[in-house]
C-alpha cells in the first residue's frame, strides 16, 4: 500500500493552523452596529428609488456608452462640458447632411431612371409585310361615272382656273351648301348651262361651246350625259322651265307634269321638244366650269354666281394651287370612302393589273396568291406581300438579290387630276399591324429602280413604374377601332380622331372603321356634315392632350435607306404587247422597279432595364450613413433594441407599480428590534456552544 501510505505521510506533516482568539463585542458595540447596518439598509433604499425614477434616463447612459453610434458615445466620453457640447453640434450636423443626402438617393430612386441594353443578333430575321399602292386611288375614266368624285372633280377645276387668274378680287363670304337631293343620284343625263351658237333660231336645236356666255341670251341648256361627258342637244334657256314631274326613270329622264305617276321630282322641261330631265342639284352645272379655261369676267352676269359657288365649296379665297389640291384630295377622299367597299375597289387598280412581275429570295412569287388586298382610304387598292403571320417569310442572304423585288405598272394616262406625282407608295410594317401607307410610307417615281434597304429593331419597353407602355399581348384598348390588328399609336390617335367625329358630329367618319355595328357612318354626300368633319379635324389638330397613345411594350422597328437608279436600261429589252413602239420609254413613263431587302443578316435587341433599383437604394443609404455617422445595420438593430427597452420600462411603470408604503413596511421587518435582537442573543447563548455574546475575528 505505498499509495495510501504516501498519503497518510503527507497529511500527517501538514501544519496545524493556528486560529486568532475572537474579540468579543459588548452591549454598546452591538447597538453601534446594527445603527450602521440601519443607515446602510436605508442609503440602499435610497438608490434604488433613485434608480427607479429615472429608468429611461440610465437607458439612455448605458445605450450612448456601448452603441456603435460614434457621435452619440463620444458625447459621454468626455467630461468636459465643451467638449460634450462641441461632439453634439458634430453629431447633428452630420444627421442633418445624412437625411439631406437620403433624401436626394430615394428622389433618385423614385425617378425610376432606365437604361437601354443593345443586343446584336447574328440570326435571319423574319421578313416584314409589304404593302404597294398607286399614288393614283382611282382610275380617272372610272371615278368620272360616280357623281360625287365628278362633282369634286368639276369644282376642283373651277378652283384651278379660279387661282390662275390672281387679279379678281375675292368679295364674296362663306356659305352653306344646300343639302337638297332631289330623285336618283347615279342618272346618266342631267341639264347643264352652256354658251351657243343659235343659228337657226332660239326655237331650234343650238349649238354648245364650253366657253363663258357672254350674256344671258346667248346661254342654253344642253343634256349632259356623264358617261361619255358629251352635252347634246342645248336649246335656248328660253325654251326651258323648271317643273315638278311626276316620275323619272333611272338615265334621268322624267314624265311630263301633269302625267302619269305618284312621286314628285325637281325637273327642267324642253317646252318646244316635250321631255324633261330630272335635275339633280339646286343649281344647274355650268359646262365651262368643268371643261373650260377661263372663268367669267368682272361684268359677266355669271361672275357673282360663280364666286358663290366656289365659296360653297369651300375654295373661297384659295389662289394656291397646292392648298387647293390638298383641300380637293381631303374632299375627294370622304365622297369615296362613303362608297361601298366592293364599289370602291371596282374603281381601282387590279392586282394583277399593278404589279406585274415578282421574286423572293430569288424565287418566282405567286401573285394572286401571295399578295392581299387592303383598301386605304388614300390610295385606293392597295396589295400587301408576306401579310400571314402564320406563313412568315425570311430571307437567306442578305442584299438587293435575296429580297422582295416587283415591277409594278401605274399607268400614269389615267391619273386623277388630283394626283400631283406618278408612282407607287410602299410601306413597311409588322405582319400583325395596320398599315398605313399615307402616314409611315415612301414614294417610289416611274422610270427608276428604287432600292429600299431595311434594318429591324425590337424594341422591349418597361411599364409602369418605369414608363407608360401598352402590353401588345393583352386586349386591345377600349374604343380602339382596328380590331384586326395590334395596337399600335397611329391606329390608337385615328380611333381617338374617330370618337371626337361621333360626338361633334353624330356619325363616324367614313376614312376610318366605325368602333361598332350600332354607330352611323356619315354621309358626305350633305354637305353640312362634310364640313363639319373638315372643321372638327382641323380642331383636334390644334388642341393639345387632345388624345393620349402610348407606344406598345413589344415593337418591330424598321429602319429603312434609300437609293435609286435609272430603270429600265438600254439594254433590257421590255415587251409592250403592241402598245408603243419604244417599249423602254413607255415602261420607263408608266412602271417602276422595286427592291426591298434586309441590308445585314442581323438585328438589334433594344431592352430598357432600371438603372437604379432597390438594392443600389440600400447601397447608396447605407454608405451615406456609414460615411456621416459611422452607422450600420446593426447600429439599426442597437436603436430598435434601445426603442423596445424604453417602451418595456414605460409598460412595467404604469402595470406594476407597487405601494411605496408597502415597499417601506417590508424593508423595515427585515432589520430586527432591541427586543428581539436580546431575546434573540439569549437563545443563541443558551443553544451555541461558543458562548453567549458575539465572536468576532480580531
Amino acid at each position: 500500500m505505498p499509495f495510501f501510505r504516501k498519503t497518510y505521510q503527507t497529511f500527517r506533516s501538514t501544519p496545524t493552523i493556528k486560529r486568532k482568539p475572537t474579540k468579543i463585542f459588548g452591549e454598546a458595540e452591538r447597538d453601534a452596529l446594527l445603527e450602521k447596518a440601519k443607515e446602510f439598509s436605508k442609503a440602499v433604499r435610497i438608490s434604488k428609488e433613485h434608480d427607479e425614477s429615472r429608468p429611461i434616463h440610465n437607458a439612455w447612459v448605458e445605450f450612448c456608452q456601448s452603441t456603435t453610434f460614434h457621435g452619440l458615445s463620444m458625447v459621454l466620453t468626455f467630461r468636459h462640458v465643451v467638449m460634450q457640447i462641441l461632439w453634439l453640434l458634430f453629431t447633428l450636423m452630420s444627421m442633418v447632411i445624412l437625411a439631406y443626402n437620403i433624401i436626394l438617393v430615394i428622389e433618385k430612386y423614385q425617378r425610376n431612371d432606365k437604361i437601354v441594353n443593345v443586343e446584336l443578333e447574328f440570326e435571319s430575321a423574319p421578313f416584314p409585310a409589304i404593302t404597294v399602292c398607286n399614288l393614283n386611288p382611282f382610275k380617272k375614266h372610272l371615278a368620272r361615272t360616280v357623281p360625287e368624285i365628278s362633282e369634286t372633280l368639276d369644282a376642283f377645276h373651277q378652283a384651278v382656273v379660279f387661282s390662275n387668274d390672281a387679279q379678281f378680287e375675292e368679295t364674296t363670304s362663306r356659305k352653306k351648301r344646300s343639302a337638297k337631293n332631289g330623285g336618283f343620284r347615279f342618272v346618266q343625263y342631267e341639264p347643264v348651262f352652256s354658251a351657243c351658237e343659235c343659228v337657226k333660231g332660239l326655237n331650234k336645236e343650238c349649238v354648245g361651246k364650253d366657253s363663258v356666255p357672254p350674256s344671258l341670251e346667248s346661254a342654253c341648256i344642253c343634256n349632259y350625259d356623264r358617261q361619255d361627258g358629251s352635252a347634246w342637244p342645248c336649246y335656248s334657256t328660253s325654251t326651258w322651265q323648271e317643273a315638278i314631274c311626276p316620275e323619272c326613270n333611272d338615265i334621268g329622264f322624267c314624265n311630263v307634269p301633269n302625267t302619269t305617276g305618284t312621286e314628285s321630282h325637281p325637273c327642267m322641261c324642253q317646252l318646244k321638244m316635250g321631255y324633261c330631265v330630272l335635275k339633280s342639284d339646286s343649281r344647274i352645272k355650268r359646262v365651262w366650269e368643268f371643261r373650260g379655261n377661263k372663268i367669267p369676267d368682272r361684268d359677266s352676269p355669271f361672275r357673282k354666281d360663280f364666286l358663290e359657288q366656289l365659296s360653297k365649296l369651300g375654295y373661297g379665297n384659295m389662289t394656291d394651287q397646292v392648298a387647293i389640291t390638298t383641300q380637293a384630295k381631303e374632299k375627294l377622299i370622304l365622297k369615296m370612302s362613303s362608297l361601298h367597299p366592293q364599289r370602291r375597289a371596282a374603281l381601282g387598280y387590279g392586282k394583277a393589273e399593278l404589279i406585274r412581275m415578282c421574286s423572293f429570295n430569288g424565287l418566282q412569287c405567286d401573285i394572286e396568291k401571295e399578295f392581299k388586298l387592303h383598301i386605304d382610304p388614300a390610295f385606293g387598292n392597295c396589295y400587301t406581300f408576306n401579310a400571314d403571320p402564320r406563313k412568315s417569310k425570311a430571307s437567306s442572304r442578305a442584299g438587293p438579290n435575296y429580297g422582295l423585288r416587283l415591277m409594278v405598272f401605274v399607268n400614269s394616262s389615267d391619273y386623277l387630276p388630283t394626283t400631283e406625282a406618278t408612282g407607287v407608295r410602299i410601306a413597311i410594317h409588322g405582319q400583325e399591324e395596320c398599315p398605313f401607307p399615307d402616314t409611315f410610307g415612301y414614294s417610289a417615281p416611274t422610270g427608276v429602280i428604287s432600292s429600299f434597304g431595311i434594318g429591324l429593331r425590337k424594341v422591349n419597353r418597361l411599364p409602369i413604374p418605369y414608363g407608360d407602355c401598352y402590353d401588345s399581348d393583352g386586349p386591345l384598348p377600349y374604343g380602339y377601332v382596328y380590331k384586326n390588328y395590334k395596337y399600335e399609336p397611329e391606329g390608337c390617335y385615328r380611333s381617338c380622331y374617330q370618337r371626337r367625329m361621333i360626338n361633334k358630329c353624330g356619325c363616324a367618319d367614313p376614312r376610318f372603321p366605325a368602333p361598332n355595328d350600332r354607330v352611323v357612318v356619315c354621309d358626305t354626300r350633305n354637305e353640312e356634315i362634310q364640313q363639319c368633319l373638315l372643321a372638327e379635324g382641323a380642331k383636334l389638330s390644334t388642341r393639345k392632350n387632345s388624345c393620349r397613345c402610348v407606344h406598345p411594350c413589344k415593337q418591330d422597328v424598321y429602319s429603312t435607306t434609300y437609293s435609286a437608279a435609272k430603270w429600265p436600261s438600254g439594254s433590257i429589252k421590255m415587251e409592250c404587247e403592241g402598245r408603243d413602239p419604244d417599249c423602254n420609254s413607255y415602261y420607263g413613263k408608266h412602271a417602276a422597279m422595286l427592291e426591298i431587302y434586309y441590308e445585314q443578316m442581323s438585328y438589334e435587341i433594344l431592352k430598357e432595364s432600371g438603372s437604379y433599383l432597390f438594392v443600389n437604394l440600400i447601397s447608396d443609404i447605407g454608405g451615406q450613413a456609414g460615411l456621416w455617422i459611422g452607422a450600420s445595420v446593426l447600429t439599426l438593430f442597437e436603436i430598435l433594441f434601445f426603442l423596445f427597452r424604453c417602451l418595456t420600462i414605460l409598460l412595467n411603470r404604469c402595470c406594476r407599480r407597487k405601494p411605496k408604503k408597502m415597499e417601506d413596511e417590508n424593508e423595515e421587518s427585515a432589520i430586527p428590534k432591541e427586543g428581539d435582537r436580546k431575546k434573540s442573543f439569549g437563545e443563541n447563548n443558551n443553544n451555541n456552544n461558543f458562548g453567549s455574546n458575539i465572536y468576532i475575528n480580531s
